[in-house]
């Protein structure tokens, strides 16, 4: 592929990136809140007395969130407008992240999520109406560098080794590792472990950049899990974490094996100065 037709596709992908977000009203820019909840009753609203305070929520008292033998049911006060799934409430468990259509909650510009996070429950909160969307333009990276594309040597892990994907939130969860990549960059040979996520292979990595001119917890990238024995590590494709930009998410950290002891000088750049 010649550097034109190679650096277009890449700012194609940048700009459809873009695009995405600016329309995407449950972004990690959206989010509002993330709290733990408790066994018993969960109480929220835009009073500050409540469990789960949140100024956005239209109302001084929205009702709780019962948390009882791991089940959580949310309770709506009486004449407060709240959906789930555009439905009315049921007498039901609501789904957590652990299932892949989890339940969403509405009220108001305000959707919520239950989400588990170390074996424990946690409310994700987003605004429709948040600033940092309204303000969002566009991400920011490294002049696109076609020699940060590499191709790597892929050794599958058969079977998958088990791992334990550490979070910044201090919470613990399960994984598996799918294989290693080996590769040569900036002139020295480097190799990362990769994580299953999805259909996916994961490389959650850290670098010399980070801090600097990229995010201090560590970046990613997604790469589809190859048949054969190699694959394309485009650092150019390079994204942050979540924790970039809002304090409200949950970002797992790199493992001590891919810490890469060279500058990255490619992919995104920090959000926030």
């Amino acid at each position: 592929m010649s550097n034109q037709t190679y650096s277009q596709s890449i700012l194609e992908h940048r700009t459809t990136r873009d695009k995405k977000t600016a329309s995407d009203p449950l972004h990690w820019l959206n989010l509002a809140g993330l709290f733990w909840l408790e066994e018993g009753e969960n109480s929220f609203g835009s009073a500050d007395n409540k469990k789960i305070f949140l100024p956005q929520l239209p109302h001084a008292d929205c009702g709780y969130f019962l948390l009882k033998e791991g089940n959580i049911t949310i309770h709506p006060a009486k004449n407060i407008k709240i959906t789930v799934n555009g439905k009315a409430p049921q007498a039901r468990p609501l789904i957590t992240d652990k299932d892949k259509n989890p339940d969403l909650i509405e009220v108001g510009a305000i959707t919520m999520k239950i989400i588990i996070r170390g074996g424990s429950p946690m409310l994700r909160v987003w605004d429709k109406e948040s600033q940092a969307l309204k303000d969002f333009s566009c991400f920011h990276y490294y002049p696109i560098k076609q020699e940060y594309c590499v191709t790597a040597k892929f050794t599958h892990y058969d079977p998958p080794k088990p791992t334990i994907q550490r979070e910044i939130t201090g919470g613990e969860n399960p994984g598996f590792l799918l294989g290693q990549a080996d590769f040569t960059l900036n002139g020295s040979e480097h190799t990362l472990i990769a994580e299953k996520s999805g259909d996916q292979l994961l490389f959650n990595f850290r670098d010399g950049t980070n801090n600097e001119t990229t995010y201090g917890g560590g970046r990613r990238i997604y790469v589809p899990i190859p048949t054969g024995n190699e694959i394309t590590l485009d650092f150019n494709l390079t994204e942050n974490w979540p924790c970039a930009y809002t304090p409200y998410a949950t970002c797992p950290i790199p493992p001590p094996e891919n810490h890469l002891p060279i500058k990255v000088e490619a992919g995104e750049l920090k959000y926030h100065d």
